[in-house]
This record gives structure tokens, sequence and C-alpha cells, in this order.
């Protein structure tokens, strides 16, 4: 029940465009595939394509296009098509760190946690320890049930970014699941204090609260979830 009321909150991250390796004159589909920040994910696969297509570029500037396919094709719900092109992107350049972590998110999108892990202990061995990337790696911990692990994470993306709401709710679930019903507690408070409209906090919190005793607190915390989300929980 825990890990399913888990997910009724789907993390989001901002990606980064994958940006050129040097600067060099190049043609309009290099432009819309590597350096107009505002290509949408349509423009991003055909120009992205046609790069590869024409056979012409280096091969850092071809591991960018692909880096920046797989990153079109995830936000496109494609996970199996972005893990291919960020498998491309990883073989032209090694110690590309947006490829491990794009590839890292499709893994994790499509529910594969331990190559998600995988890829973000790669992604941070190669200097990418920002709390984005820890609470990712966190999230996969808990969803596999190494929940140890996850709160490892979390502690240290939160000491980084004490405004995370989310780093919150995912350490929140970790130690409920933990059985450490105090600190799901007070994690679930923190995350609804940053982010007032968090409504799977308010849900979790209280159903927690209501297996703790506090049965007034908990159906006052699911009702107000539920105004939130009236499908939370249902």
């Amino acid at each position: 029940m825990l890990r399913q009321a888990f997910w009724i909150f789907v993390v989001a991250f901002t990606p980064l465009l994958a940006g050129a390796a040097a600067a060099q004159p190049h043609d309009r589909n290099w432009t819309r595939c590597a350096v107009d920040m505002n290509s949408n994910d349509n423009v991003l696969i055909e120009a992205c394509t046609a790069v590869i297509a024409a056979g012409h570029e280096t091969d850092a500037n071809l591991a960018t296009a692909y880096t920046n396919l797989c990153l079109a094709y995830n936000d496109r719900g494609n996970h199996l098509r972005a893990i291919q092109n960020c498998d491309q992107a990883i073989k032209l350049d090694p110690a590309r760190v947006d490829a491990y972590l794009h590839r890292g998110h499709a893994y994790f999108n499509n529910s594969d946690n331990d190559h998600a892990i995988e890829d973000y202990n790669q992604a941070i061995a190669l200097g990418s320890d920002s709390a984005n990337t820890l609470v990712k790696r966190g999230a996969a911990y808990h969803r596999k049930g190494d929940d140890a692990h996850a709160v490892e994470d979390l502690d240290r993306a939160i000491a980084m970014n004490p405004k995370d709401a989310t780093a919150f709710y995912i350490r929140g679930a970790s130690h409920q699941a933990l059985g450490n019903n105090d600190n799901a507690i007070q994690d679930y408070t923190q995350a609804v204090r940053l982010v007032p409209s968090f409504a799977a906090s308010f849900y979790l919190r209280g159903v927690l609260e209501k297996k703790m005793g506090d049965a007034k607190r908990g159906d006052a915390d699911i009702a107000q979830a539920r105004k939130i989300d009236p499908k939370i929980g249902r």
C-alpha cells in the first residue's frame, strides 16, 4: 500500500538540453538539435536525427545529438527508445554525464530501478552529485525497497537544498517503510509547509496518523488531500 501510495506523486525534474562539444559552424539542423533551447520534442527528434544521418559530425557532437534524442523520447514517454539513444551517446563518449543522467531517468520512468541506480552512480562518480540526482537515486532506492540507502541519499540532498518538498516527501515515505513513524510525520509536514498543495504528502501523513491512533488528525489530512486531488487514494 505504501509504495503504491508513494507513486500517487510523480517526481519531476527539469532536464537540460545537451550542448555542443565545441563551437563550430553548423547547419540549421544542428542549431535546432543542440543550440536552440526552445526546441520542442518534435523539433529535437527531427533535427537530431538529420544531424546523425548526415554523417559529418565529430563523435562528441554525435554524442550530443544522441543525448538530446534520448531526452526528447523520454519526454514523450518512449523510454526504451530514449535508452537506445543514450546507449549510443555513451558508446561515443563514455564520460558524458548528461547521457548517464538522461538514461537513468529513462530507466527510472520505465520502472527499472537497478539500472537507474547504476546510471545515477556513474553520473555521480563523474561529478554530478547534485541534489536532483541524489533525490532521483533516493526515489529509485525507495521504490526497490532499499529504504536505508534512500534515506542516506535524501539526507544529502536536503542538506544541499532544504527547500525541496519532493525530497522531504520521499524521505518521509522511506522513513515510514523503515518504521520510523515520527520522522516520517516530520518529513510529510515539512513537505506540505513548502508546498501547501502537496496532496500526496497530506494523504500519506493522514494514513500514518490514523495508523498511529490519531484518527481525528488523520481524517483531517486525508480530507485535505482529497480537497486538492479528489481521486487520491481511491
